[in-house]
């Protein structure tokens, strides 16, 4: 029976892309959506003041991507106090440089993971890495380059282009384990490998916030969380 476990979480492992713990059966998960609630400021799409014949003259302003339904995308969403030693398989995260852009504009990843960032634009970019006011790095990129730097510390990573291209920024989440997730275009997420018991949730926003819930897990059964973020102050100006 033990191993039958194993080959179907393993199948279950690679089906789904590869981030699962592997005894899922006595795990459960957390799914949900992100809406955005109250009024929906409109930000302007950011000027580009070079490289203007790759990037165009305006970049869109991705501190708040939400959609006619107000669904949120680019929320972090992660576990809190989960016990020690959970693992789980999960693709290293990437970011490329993309037409003045760092794509994806936020990305969640675990502690010890290697974070690799690659340059398709045909001009010099730069990647300086900051955990609050501590530099993780700050590294050239070449055209056609990659750079490649593990992450050892939690906490979020705020990214951004110091060579001409102030507008560039990106954010990573370094967790302390793998429970985390970022909604896509239609808010939603989902966590899969959580142990059953009683968390904190937290959904973290740039420009919105966060918000905490409490969130009971059952061993074998998805807990359905839905989340409403709102604007409470006039968003800031863009990097210039």
């Amino acid at each position: 029976m033990a191993s039958l476990r194993i080959l179907l979480a393993v199948g279950w492992l690679i089906a789904s892309g590869g981030h699962a713990l592997a005894a899922s059966s006595e795990t459960g998960s957390i799914a949900g959506q992100v809406k955005l609630v109250g009024d929906v400021p409109t930000l302007p799409p950011q000027p580009v003041y070079t490289h203007t014949d790759t990037c165009g003259s305006t970049v869109t302003d991705e501190r708040l991507v939400v959609d006619d339904q107000r669904d949120l995308a680019n929320v972090v969403v992660y576990v809190q106090d989960a016990p020690p030693g959970i693992v789980a398989s999960e693709p290293p995260p990437a970011m490329d440089n993309l037409r003045c852009r760092f794509i994806p504009h936020v990305v969640a990843t675990t502690v010890g993971q290697t974070l690799s960032i690659h340059n398709s634009d045909p001009f010099l970019h730069d990647a300086h890495a900051w955990l609050g006011t501590k530099t993780l790095f700050n590294r050239a990129l070449i055209k056609g380059a990659t750079i490649r730097e593990q992450l050892d510390e939690p906490g979020l990573v705020h990214i951004n282009c110091n060579v001409r291209h102030t507008w560039m920024q990106a954010y990573v989440f370094v967790g302390r384990d793998p429970l985390h997730a970022v909604t896509g275009s239609d808010g939603r997420f989902r966590i899969d490998g959580i142990p059953p018991g009683t968390y904190t949730v937290t959904m973290w926003h740039e420009l919105v916030g966060s918000q905490d819930h409490k969130v009971t897990v059952t061993a074998g059964q998805t807990t359905m969380l839905d989340g409403e973020l709102a604007v409470t102050a006039p968003p800031p100006a863009a990097a210039s």
